[in-house]
């Protein structure tokens, strides 16, 4: 082999080299899109069915909806290998359904007037009428 077959090896060698990593460097900006979608999906899926367990539906029905509306969003756009999209609108998904889970835990008693009066139960109405009743005999009280 002379000095020219060596450089024309050398000069095939780097070019080889270079297409190589040139390759893996776009596959791995190709890949990235639909990897962060796809997780990011994943999670907002999970922290969505983890707010279905804690009765977020009914505790905080706003930012339940909010999160179940924008994961199908993030899938709709996912379809359409809109992946940057699809993965902004997962984060909006695992934020909305991460406040429905907080909400939950700060929501009051089933029994609280927020809830509206056709929950209560034989004891608060018993409760209810004996404070009526002390309230009006310190009313008669008072007079005399």
């Amino acid at each position: 082999m002379n000095i020219a077959d060596d450089s024309a090896a050398y000069l095939i060698r780097t070019c080889a080299l270079r297409a190589l990593l040139v390759g893996l460097g776009v596959a791995l900006l190709i890949g990235c899109g639909p990897v962060q979608s796809t997780s990011g999906i994943s999670e907002a899926e999970t922290s969505l069915e983890r707010a279905r367990v804690h009765d977020a539906v009914d505790h905080s029905p706003y930012e339940y909806y909010r999160a179940e509306l924008y994961l199908r969003k993030a899938k709709h756009a996912w379809g359409y290998s809109e992946f940057e999209k699809a993965r902004d609108y997962a984060r909006e998904a695992r934020r909305a359904a991460d406040a429905s889970i907080d909400n939950t835990h700060e929501a009051p008693w089933q029994g609280h007037p927020i809830y509206g009066h056709d929950e209560w139960t034989e004891e608060l109405e018993a409760a209810r009428r004996e404070i009526t009743r002390s309230r009006q005999l310190d009313i008669i009280n008072q007079i005399d």
